[in-house]
C-alpha cells in the first residue's frame, strides 16, 4: 500500500473520532501545532525514524514534547505511527484531515493576493463573496502580499483561480498583443 493511502487511512481513523467527540477544531488547531513542530525541528523526526534509537526512548520524546498539550487520541496517533514506524507520515495525515475536516463543516481555505494589507473587514466580505461562488459555508482568508500584482486581487481557492488583480490584466493584454491580430 502506497503512503498516501496509508496517511489517509489515519487521517480518516482520526477524523471519525473527532467527529464522534465534536472536536474538529480543536483536533485541526492541536495537528497544525504538531505539524509546526515536526517542521521546524528536523531533528526530531531523524529521532524518531532512526533504526537504531529504541521505543522507549521514542516514547519518551514524544510524551515530553507532546503529552498534556494535545489531545489523548492524537497522542495516541503519535505514538501509533512512531510503534509502526510511520511517524513520517504525519506531515500527509495532518494535510488530509484538515481536508477531510474542512469539507465536512463546508470550509475552504482562500489565499488572497494583494499590495497591500487587507483589513479584517475586507477579508470578511471577500469570504463572504466568494464563499457562495464555491459553494462553502465560509473561506479562511490568508492574506499575502505581493506589491508585483500592482493592484486588484487574485483569490486561490484550492484549483480555482481569480485573477481580478492589474498584473494580470496587464498579462492578458500583452499576450494579445503578442500573439497579433485574430482573424
Amino acid at each position: 500500500m502506497s503512503n498516501h493511502a496509508v496517511a489517509n487511512r489515519y487521517a480518516v481513523a482520526l477524523f471519525e473520532l473527532a467527529q464522534e467527540k465534536g472536536l474538529h477544531e480543536s483536533f485541526v488547531s492541536e495537528l497544525e501545532l504538531i505539524k509546526a513542530v515536526f517542521q521546524d525541528t528536523p531533528e526530531l523526526m531523524q529521532f524518531l525514524t532512526h533504526p537504531k534509537t529504541e521505543l522507549t526512548q521514542k516514547r519518551e520524546l514524544l510524551e515530553k514534547t507532546f503529552k498534556g498539550k494535545v489531545n489523548d487520541t492524537i497522542f495516541n496517533t503519535l505514538v501509533v505511527l512512531v510503534e509502526r514506524k510511520r511517524i513520517d507520515l504525519i506531515i500527509p495525515v495532518v494535510q488530509k484531515f484538515k481536508s477531510l475536516s474542512y469539507d465536512a463543516q463546508k470550509i475552504a481555505e482562500a489565499f488572497v493576493y494583494s499590495a497591500k494589507p487587507l483589513s479584517e473587514a475586507e477579508k470578511d466580505q471577500l469570504s463572504v463573496l466568494f464563499a457562495k461562488k464555491v459553494g462553502k459555508a465560509k473561506l479562511l482568508i490568508e492574506n499575502i502580499v505581493d506589491p508585483s500584482i500592482i493592484g486588484g486581487l487574485k483569490i486561490r481557492i484550492g484549483d480555482r483561480i481569480y485573477d481580478g488583480s492589474i498584473k494580470g490584466q496587464l498579462d492578458v493584454l500583452h499576450r494579445e498583443l503578442v500573439s497579433g491580430p485574430r482573424s
